[in-house]
């Protein structure tokens, strides 16, 4: 075999990952992880500042594509998905994991505006929804390959403050479940992950005296076992569809949805 029909190969074989919003919190994170576990990833942030410092923060030997882009714009989600089969050939994981908060304090649900609730539901439902819309194709020609949408308490807590945010990763969940069920017996798992409370800027946002928060690394390992068996010939843990919780370290739980 020559060295390029090796390079090919290993091209091939290599997993790839697209994660929105990699340059804070869990998104950063899961590219750190899953670079390090042998994955190619593709990512992206709406702040030329926030890629320049993760491509700085990455090993340059590591098989890494971050693009500066805003996820709720629709070309700019077709070029996202292009430019990951481009750079690597093709995909095996989505993570919706980019998401706004909103206005900031939290309103209360009848004192937020139109034009926030549009925001938060384009950010957090509409966008995650189209990116899946162009990266379907791609996941379905892999042997195997899985969708992790990043959820919340807040979806199923209600809170005061939190309605319009919860109200918006529901609707993720809910659309992450049925995706499940319509894709049936094909070879795409699709997952929703409330990953529970951490120590990111967007936590600290609503609480900065928060205290008892999560690493975001840590959390990114504990969901490792939804991407391993995209590297190896192990099953996929849970049934698809299914809704899951970060309740330590290591510790994967099954959620009502």
């Amino acid at each position: 075999m020559s060295t390029m029909d090796t390079i090919e190969q290993d091209r091939e074989q290599r997993p790839v990952a697209v994660i929105t919003g990699g340059t804070q919190g869990l998104g950063y994170a899961l590219t750190q992880m899953l670079l390090r576990q042998g994955f190619a990833v593709c990512t992206c942030a709406r702040t030329k500042a926030g890629i320049e410092a993760l491509k700085a923060s990455v090993d340059s030997r590591y098989p890494l594509v971050a693009l500066v882009g805003d996820v709720t714009h629709p070309a700019f989600q077709r070029r996202f998905i292009e430019e990951a089969v481009g750079a690597f050939g093709h995909i095996d994981a989505i993570v919706n994991n980019a998401s706004t908060l909103g206005l900031l304090p939290l309103p209360y649900v009848l004192h937020s505006t139109a034009a926030n609730d549009r925001s938060v539901f384009e950010t957090n439902v509409v966008a995650p929804n189209q990116l899946l819309r162009h990266a379907l194709s791609h996941l379905e020609e892999r042997r195997r390959s899985v969708i992790v949408g990043i959820s919340s308490d807040a979806a199923t807590g209600g809170y005061p403050g939190w309605g319009i945010y919860g109200a918006s990763k529901a609707a993720l969940d809910l659309l992450h479940k049925t995706l499940a069920a319509e894709l049936g017996d094909r070879p795409v798992y699709v997952y929703s992950v409330d990953p529970g409370d951490m120590d990111t800027a967007m936590h600290r946002s609503v609480d900065s005296d928060a205290d008892g928060l999560a690493d975001p690394l840590s959390v990114a390992e504990t969901l490792w076992p939804l991407f391993k068996p995209l590297e190896d010939d192990v099953a996929f843990p849970f049934q698809s569809g299914t809704r899951l919780r970060v309740a330590g370290h290591g510790v994967l739980e099954v959620t009502a949805s």
